[in-house]
């Protein structure tokens, strides 16, 4: 049956996400080569979220807002994992339809406001002789903002409502930044801009997926060093 085998892939797919961040917290721990090192802070910055899919009548785009709190942590001069908190995460997105019904055209401005609450933790590579650093990995979001709005020319009243049954989302992410110390090297600063591919639909048994581009800055400071 299609929807059995649709919930079946949504269960292995949280089960591969779980394993890649053990996978990832494990080796980053084996591979260490220093004394262990903690920075925590917090995050916001912008995304620009594309939907598309089968089932998404047109391609729609649209801004979010995104902020969090972060956990730094290092293992050795040039490897860690950044782990990020967002207690929002906006990725709504709209689109304008145009259409013949009964020889009348008409059209229709369609926006869905999608925000969720996500873990992701990324493993970070820091190059040895700059401040700059790469990293990716998996992220993992529970809906907490869930629906659309539908404008229709020649009608007086929108029709607004609540979609149903969320997906959690799971993305996997990769992107770099730049470290910059505001004070000394205990204060800091750092701009990352990262690429989001979202592997989970939004919404069960519909093809609707979400690609996202963010640009991010956080500000930490050492606690453990």
């Amino acid at each position: 049956h299609p929807a059995h085998i649709h919930q079946k892939k949504e269960l292995d797919m949280k089960k591969l996400s779980f394993a890649v961040i053990i996978c990832l917290i494990l080796v980053t721990a084996f591979t260490a080569q220093a004394q262990f090192k903690l920075a925590i802070g917090g995050i916001t910055g912008f995304n620009l979220s594309i939907h598309s899919g089968s089932d998404v009548q047109s391609t729609g785009t649209g801004l979010g807002f995104a902020i969090g709190g972060q956990a730094d942590m290092s293992f050795s001069k040039n490897i860690g994992i950044v782990t990020t908190l967002y207690f929002y995460d906006g990725r709504g997105g709209s689109y304008t339809n145009s259409y013949n019904y009964y020889g009348t055209n008409y059209t229709s401005d369609v926006s869905a406001s999608v925000g969720y609450f996500e873990i992701e933790p990324l493993f970070k590579y820091t190059l040895p002789s700059a401040p700059i650093y790469i990293i990716g990995g998996p992220s993992i979001g529970f809906a907490v903002q869930n629906s659309y709005d539908v404008k229709t020319s020649g009608q007086s009243a929108s029709q607004k409502g609540t979609i149903q049954e969320m997906n959690a989302r799971f993305e996997l992410k990769a992107g770099a930044g730049y470290t910059y110390y505001v004070i000394s090297r205990d204060l800091r600063l750092n701009g990352q801009f990262t690429f989001g591919y979202g592997v989970s639909n939004v919404q069960s048994n519909v093809n609707w997926k979400i690609m996202t581009f963010a640009l991010h800055t956080a500000i930490e400071f050492d606690v453990i060093k």
